[in-house]
């Protein structure tokens, strides 16, 4: 029976496999509209609740679109491959960096759905290979020339040196405006653009991924929450080639229209393993981020010297998407060495904490009259093996970091371990509310911060 397949709960209702459908598992045949018509069969004969089960093979496809009441279950042994060829992925209007545009669907895509699963047979093993949906992405990544550093393979995906095709990179997985939400048990890799995207969706779980690109590639974000509330990231690990987690609100309309900005708010993410990237709120903030909770992880590779990252936790907020980041809290987070790494930054310092509201700096919005805002923001129990300097932290005279809170930070080696002055591996900071600003068994010890007790904050007119 097809249950045989599984590593994890039993396949449950009716179960529909893409064999049945025409697919061909010899990673040539292209399998897109055998797996969709699995997907819209399965969907019909069951609407209240379905599997469709991928068994063992190597299947190439292009997007495929998720149903309601619907689970897609890869079994141990099944890929997903996706196609290299653009002329092969539908283009859609699409909500994506806070525009409304013509973009490649996703290999695997979801809109407007309820109760809706991507699972796999990994089981708790991080990192996993047992279940793989993988986007084959050196081709668009040399078409889009995202690395810092010139790859010698873009010479055999890229001999006549293209450019992207108009409609840019797919992600490899987006799931938007949905409710009941599940990602599980699967390995998510080399993803053309961002692997994990969730927007503007609730209630939203996702536990034991293991999220891969590589390291030398940028725009490959892990795992992005964006607009998005009561959501759940555990027991994952993301090792690429861009921001590890990224939490974002743009403004973003499901239905068209205005522009609105949407929160994402009511995040917890635990026990993850964040290898060889950060973890951030950011860029765009324009809905506001809140009332998040990141724990009981570590972001590199604490013990070894040789893995270090280019810095740790950063928000990426700034005046043309800005926003408010409110009620953070990041505690017992274990930090490898923060530095140059060489497969992207050789030569940039690696500082642990990049705390900026005038991140990139983009000019003031001219649209939205707002100001970015952070308050009630709180580390603690943080431990990091060594950096080349703490970290900067850079808020706005117009809009101060409020109740900023720093408890039980220490940092053990590399040039920011003992030093106060910036220049020579302590703090950078700038415009944080004095009064409410705490720093309680800090490593080292904070500087003079510059501050707005009396700023302007046009914000709060």
């Amino acid at each position: 029976t097809p249950s045989g397949y599984m590593a994890g709960p039993p396949l449950t209702g009716v179960i529909c496999s893409i064999l049945d459908h025409g697919a061909v598992g010899d990673n040539r045949t292209l399998n897109t509209l055998a797996i969709q018509a699995a997907i819209d069969a399965c969907h019909r004969a069951a609407p209240a609740g379905s599997t469709v089960l991928i068994p063992p093979g190597a299947y190439r496809t292009a997007s495929i679109h998720l149903r309601s009441n619907l689970r897609l279950h890869l079994a141990s042994g099944a890929g997903l491959y996706g196609s290299s060829d653009p002329s092969d992925y539908r283009v859609s209007l699409q909500w994506f960096g806070g525009r409304h545009k013509a973009n490649f669907d996703a290999l695997v895509r979801g809109a407007n759905l309820t109760n809706v699963s991507v699972t796999g047979s990994n089981g708790a093993v991080l990192p996993g290979n047992a279940s793989i949906i993988d986007g084959v992405g050196w081709k668009w990544w040399c078409w889009a020339k995202c690395m810092p550093l010139s790859q010698p393979w873009c010479r055999v995906f890229n001999p006549t040196n293209q450019t992207l095709p108009p409609h840019g990179r797919p992600r490899l997985i987006n799931i938007f405006n949905s409710t009941g939400v599940t990602l599980s048990g699967f390995t998510a890799q080399n993803s053309p653009h961002w692997t994990v995207h969730v927007q503007n969706s609730r209630n939203v779980v996702l536990r034991t991924l293991t999220v891969l690109s590589p390291r030398a590639v940028g725009n490959t974000d892990g795992i992005d929450p964006e607009s998005s509330e009561d959501v759940l990231i555990e027991d994952s690990y993301v090792d690429v080639g861009d921001d590890a987690v990224s939490i974002k609100s743009y403004n973003i309309t499901p239905d068209g229209g205005v522009s609105t900005g949407i929160p994402c708010r009511r995040l917890t993410m635990r026990r993850l393993t964040l290898r060889s990237r950060n973890w951030c709120i950011g860029s765009g903030t324009f809905g506001g981020v809140s009332d998040v909770i990141f724990e009981d992880s570590t972001i590199g590779t604490p013990g070894d010297a040789a893995a270090p990252v280019p810095w740790a936790l950063k928000f990426k907020s700034h005046e043309w998407f800005p926003g408010p980041i409110e009620n953070i809290t990041v505690r017992r987070i274990a930090i490898g060495v923060v530095g140059s790494t060489p497969w992207m930054f050789p030569t940039r310092r690696g500082g642990v904490w990049q705390l900026d509201l005038t991140y990139g700096g983009k000019e003031p919005s001219t649209w939205s009259g707002l100001f970015p805002r952070a308050r009630n923001v709180t580390f603690e129990d943080v431990t990091v093996d060594a950096a080349d300097y703490a970290g900067r932290i850079s808020g706005l005279n117009d809009s101060c970091f409020e109740r900023l809170t720093f408890r039980n930070v220490s940092i053990r080696g590399g040039s920011a371990a003992s030093s106060v002055d910036a220049e020579l591996g302590g703090w950078t900071c700038a415009y944080v509310q004095q009064s409410s600003f705490v720093a309680e068994n800090v490593t080292p010890p904070f500087g003079s911060c510059s501050h707005c007790e009396a700023c302007k904050r046009r914000h709060e007119k």
